[in-house]
This record gives structure tokens, sequence and C-alpha cells, in this order.
């Protein structure tokens, strides 16, 4: 099932695009302009919060377990997916604008949002929200905690019990502090572990830049080997690889409209562009990274589950600096990305409470939210990404109707934009 449904979401992805002329690759140059406006400071901070749920671990440990189920030329379908489906990301994300509402002094929005008020559908909105709920409790989240523990455990021998204290007060701290401090958490810290792990994964690439050749012709040969069609390792690969990419950029699910809602852009299409460009930064750039120094050295992948892969080609390479430097990479993007699944989940259980903040729902958000943090402690890398797959299935499926139903909105913004470039 769950693979049936992201071929579906592949070729959907491909004619979209066409049908509009790639308008996705105006993104880049677009975004310059609206972040370079600093009137649109919201649009900034929206950004971070965004990157934040974009650069987490399936950044790291997403492209290790590609790489370790799927080969080398799992990378080369996880571009291709990320190009094609950042369509989707560009309409869901103009939706989430057009349909937004100030709430307690707060813009709130989302996939729920304008399944009701624009497809006119309560019962998929609840529904929808309902899978929200769960992907940002434990579905998702899971997988970041999962990081989170195993990291600290493999780095430092920390006790599970430890871990699962110092992360639940963590979560109270910050996390359970509002809007305004998750905010202030990922503005402070995106910049700084996404600009880090480009100038670490860059330098330790150039150091090796004589590797690089062999590197791209082998992932391009294993994605397209005849060996690999007949043997059915091709599937696997494409397979591996979309999946993967649709967990780490989420173009299409329906998540980062809640974020984008935040936002105060002056045309609703603006903060559909700016999103896109987080798919391309998220897969193009810090995937590609982690991907060529994995496949730098030759490395018996079955030997290893996910994080503890990165850590030892970290160390390999770089030595004590390298173990150090990508624990701290490995924390910080799963930590990021804790904080801003907690808002993503709240928006969409305000949504259930009719725009009110129920106290006794919200705690039991909370509770749920650690539930979560258990989940991802107690059970092991491989069980968790069948849990994160079947989410995804959830949440693509709905939004995919969803965004087809308001095609003539997103096209209305388009035909502004366009007419504001001539």
């Amino acid at each position: 099932m769950i693979d049936v449904v992201v071929i579906v979401f592949f070729i959907l992805s491909i004619i979209v695009s066409i049908k509009y002329k790639f308008v996705q690759f105006k993104a880049i140059k677009q975004t310059k302009k609206i972040l370079a406006d600093k009137k649109d400071r919201s649009v900034y901070q929206t950004f971070m919060v965004s990157l934040a749920s974009h650069i987490g671990t399936g950044n790291i440990v997403g492209i290790s377990t590609a790489l370790i189920y799927g080969g080398a030329g799992s990378l080369f379908w996880m571009w291709t997916f990320a190009i094609t489906t950042s369509i989707f990301s560009l309409i869901e994300n103009t939706l989430a604008q057009i349909y937004n509402k100030k709430i307690d002094g707060e813009y709130r929005g989302g996939s729920s949002y304008y399944i009701s008020d624009g497809v006119k559908n309560k019962v998929l909105a609840i529904i929808f929200a309902i899978f929200l709920v769960l992907s940002n409790t434990i579905f998702f989240q899971p997988l970041q905690v999962n990081t989170i523990s195993e990291t600290l455990k493999i780095t430092f021998g920390i006790d599970k019990k430890i871990i699962l204290i110092i992360l639940i007060t963590f979560t109270v701290i910050v996390i359970f502090g509002g809007t305004k401090r998750i905010v202030k958490f990922s503005e402070f810290i995106v910049p700084i572990m996404s600009l880090g792990y480009m100038v670490v994964t860059g330098a330790i690439i150039l150091m090796n830049i004589k590797l690089m050749p062999n590197i791209i012709i082998k992932i391009f040969r294993e994605a397209f080997s005849i060996k690999s069609i007949i043997g059915g390792g091709f599937s696997s690969c494409l397979l591996v690889g979309i999946r993967r990419s649709l967990f780490t950029h989420e173009a299409g699910l329906g998540t980062m409209p809640t974020i984008s809602a935040m936002s105060t852009p002056k045309k609703p299409i603006d903060q559909g562009f700016v999103q896109t460009v987080g798919v391309y930064f998220d897969t193009l750039v810090l995937c590609s990274l982690t991907g060529f120094v994995l496949l730098m050295y030759d490395i018996d992948l079955n030997l290893y589950e996910g994080c503890d892969l990165i850590i030892d080609v970290f160390n390999q390479i770089l030595g004590v600096f390298g173990k150090y430097a990508s624990v701290f990479f490995l924390l910080s993007f799963a930590l990021a990305t804790v904080v801003s699944e907690y808002y993503l989940g709240e928006s969409n259980l305000i949504y259930l409470t009719k725009y009110k903040k129920n106290k006794l729902s919200i705690l039991l958000y909370k509770l749920l939210f650690i539930c979560g943090i258990i989940i991802g402690v107690v059970l092991k890398t491989k069980d968790i990404w069948n849990i994160v797959d079947s989410g995804m299935v959830l949440l693509g499926l709905s939004n995919l109707y969803a965004m087809y139903k308001l095609r003539k909105d997103f096209n209305a913004e388009l035909e502004k934009f366009y007419s504001d470039i001539l």
C-alpha cells in the first residue's frame, strides 16, 4: 500500500509540474527578493521554524538509512522526487495563506483549515487534523527522539532512563513554553546547525574532491543498472529513495502549511515560494552533502542501523573532532524538529477544539507528545521507520485531494504573480 501511494505521488508530481511549466524553479529568485525585504520579518521567522522542521534527522539518519537499504542510487531518486514534488509545496503553502485565521493574537492555519473552509469538507478536515496531531506526537516525532537517544547512548553510554528524563525536561521548559519560545529557539539554533553542517561536510568533500567523480558515477550507475532492474533492486532503490525524500522535505503531505500560516507576507504565493526553497535546501543541498560524505569510503553499510553510521564515518574522517561534531549535528537537528513538530500538532489540535485553547485538550496533547518521546527512546530505528511511512500515507492522500479541489484558488494567485512580474 505504501509503495503504491508513493509511486502515485511521484507520477502526479511530474504531471502537475508539467502543467504549471515547472514554476517552482522560480522560487529561489523570488525568495531572495522576499527575504531581502526587512518589512517581511515574519516570513523570515516562519522560514526558520519551517527549516527547523525540514532540517531534521531525515537529512542525516534518513540518508544513512536510504543508503543502507537502497544503495547509492537511492540518492538520485531523492533528488528527482524533491524537484518534482516541490510544486506541491508551492501549492499547499500558498493555500495556507489564503485560508489562515487570527486566533488569540496569533495566525493559525494549515491543511485542516483550507480543507474545512475551502473544500467545505469538515469531516475530512477533522480526520486530517487528527492525522497531523498523531503524526507530530507518535508517528514522526519518535524518529527524532530515537536519534537523540541512540546518539547519546552510542557516544556517551548514557542509560536510556536518564535520556528520557533529560528529553522530558527539555520538552517542558522549551517546547511547552509557547509559540514565542519555539520561534526564538528555532531562530537561534537553525542558522548555527545548518551553516555549521555545510561547513564541516563541505570541508570533508573538498579534502577528498578526487573521489567525487567516482561517487557521482556510482550513484547514477546504481540508480539505472540493468542488474538492479532484473534483480528487483531497482524498485528497492527507487522506493527507498522517494520514501526518504518525502519524509525529509514533506512536500505535499500538508505538514508545512501549518507553519506557513504563521506568516504575514505581502502575497500568499510569496510564502509558497519561500517554502519551496526549503525543499531544495533540505534535499538537494543538505541531503547531498550527507550522502557524498557517507559514500567516500568503502564501508559495509549493512553493519549499521542509522545514526551509528554517521558517527563512525565522521570519526574515521576527522577523528575525535568528527565524532563530537556528528553528535552535535545529530542532536541539534533532532531537537529543532521536535520543537517545530509540537507547534504543528498544537495548531491542528486548536482546529479540532473549534479554534480555542481548551486546557484539557492541551493537557492530553502534551501527554501524547510525551508518549511519542517514550516510543522514540524504547523502539529500534527500523521499527520507527515503519511507523513514519504509515503516517505519510495517511497525510499524503488527504492533502492531494484538497490541493486538487482548491486548484482554482492557487491558479488565481499564480495569475496575479505573473501579472505583477510582466
